[in-house]
């Protein structure tokens, strides 16, 4: 929607995209709210854990000076604290496969609630085109990584991707950018979706 072109010089690639709200699910500790708001947008977020709820109210409170209690919360994303149509838009990052599937369908159907029809929503999630796995894997396994350990990876396909996000939004754009570690002998993937919500 907003594009960095220089040090300080932000384009629309989306006419009027200045001042839109746009809110992260899961937002974590705030790094992309701090993009977003430095792109000109107005930001909001959640995110399940109150620590990292805390830590994005600061950094941000430190980078703009605003008040942000309102605008980042803790909550689930089967159920956000604002009234329907009220976000223009809606990204996603690296959460949607960190869930049961069938959670982050109730998730995609609140984030339809949220957002306004023909508002736009970026999301990644990880491949099944991993090292130990065949292509096209799209199963769920629990984390024994200390990192997320105990957790669930939910892996995704295309066709898993598209059954997630029916009927609400429409897919603009899906690519599934790899990594080959030459070094370690690895690989890995995350697909990357910019959708459309749906005029229902």
């Amino acid at each position: 929607m907003r594009r960095r072109v220089g040090l300080n010089t932000v384009v629309d690639v989306q006419p009027g995209a200045a001042g839109q709200r746009m809110i992260d699910i899961g937002c974590g500790i705030g790094r992309n709210l701090a993009f977003g708001t430095e792109m000109g947008l107005e930001m909001y977020g959640n995110d399940l854990s109150a620590e990292a709820v805390k830590v994005a109210r600061e950094f941000l409170a430190q980078k703009n000076n605003q008040d942000w209690s309102n605008r980042v919360v803790e909550a689930s994303i089967l159920s956000l604290p604002w009234e329907s149509d009220y976000f223009d838009h809606a990204i996603s990052d690296s959460v949607l496969d960190s869930m049961p599937f069938e959670v982050a369908q109730g998730g995609i159907a609140e984030i339809a609630r949220l957002v306004r029809r023909g508002g736009y929503f970026y999301f990644n999630v990880i491949s099944g085109d991993q090292t130990g796995h065949d292509f096209g894997y799209c199963d769920e396994t629990v984390v024994t990584l200390d990192h997320e350990k105990n957790t669930i990876q939910s892996y995704f396909n295309r066709t898993k991707i598209d059954s997630l996000i029916e009927p609400y939004f429409e897919i603009l754009s899906c690519q599934l950018h790899q990594v080959n570690d030459h070094i370690n002998g690895k690989h890995f993937g995350r697909w990357h979706v910019i959708s459309r919500r749906r005029q229902l």
